[in-house]
């Protein structure tokens, strides 16, 4: 999975636009790359939102590195195995339906994507769960990172010692997943948190100029990509 690291101090276009926008848009994307089938078409949806991605979400390399290995294995054992009839149209398809996810991860602040789900009136409850999952997943990176620098100083090379996962990675893991669970509901508590109590909002969610332009360049981009795979 690509890691998503995003700058707070210099608000970016992608930023700028509403979230419900880049949610339905990511959708849209994700769901026209299944239906491509034309390797051109593929190609340059995965073009563009790799350039997207690489010009407002700063990547981690290593894991970039990690992800096209990984890739380039599974289409190699697939090919062997015969499944994949097209194996450049797989790969496109999969690249195209993944990076969506991180572009949208990549350029949405945490306090935006609240006021986005509460916009469209979602329980409390579930837009708490959505967010503690959002902000889980770093953390469970950050503390992934340490446990690997930990057992490089005790002298084991988890990524060449398999053996030690499960005792140095996977044990370790679960208790500090367990930590923050509790640290979770220790503050919600002593904060007095009602998931039934009305919620206020200082800084609701407003259609701007920049969404219409971002929405409206979404749409032909979408219709050009439909021209071309069915238009012809």
């Amino acid at each position: 999975m690509l890691k998503a690291k995003l700058d707070v101090t210099a608000p970016s276009f992608l930023r700028r636009v509403n979230p419900l926008v880049k949610i339905g848009i990511s959708i849209a994307f994700t769901s026209i790359a299944i239906t491509l089938h034309k390797p051109e078409v593929l190609g340059l949806l995965a073009i563009i939102l790799i350039g997207l991605v690489l010009v407002w979400v700063r990547i981690n390399w290593m894991i970039l590195i990690y992800s096209v290995i990984s890739l380039l294995i599974f289409v190699s054992v697939a090919i062997v195995f015969r499944s994949l009839s097209h194996p450049l149209v797989s790969i496109l398809r999969i690249v195209t339906m993944l990076l969506p996810t991180p572009l949208l991860a990549g350029t949405t602040l945490p306090a935006d994507l609240v006021r986005a789900l509460q916009a469209v009136r979602l329980p409390n409850f579930l837009v708490l769960s959505l967010m503690l999952i959002w902000r889980f997943l770093p953390l469970m990176q950050q503390e992934m990172r340490r446990i690997f620098e930990a057992n490089q100083l005790r002298g084991i090379e988890l990524s060449r010692q398999p053996k030690y996962w499960f005792s140095g990675l996977l044990m370790p893991l679960i208790f500090r997943i367990v930590a923050y669970a509790d640290d979770v509901t220790i503050g919600l508590e002593t904060r007095g948190y009602d998931p039934d109590a009305p919620r206020s909002n200082y800084q609701p969610l407003k259609w701007q100029t920049i969404d219409t332009g971002f929405l409206a360049g979404s749409i032909c981009l979408l219709g050009s990509l439909s021209y071309l795979e069915w238009g012809k």
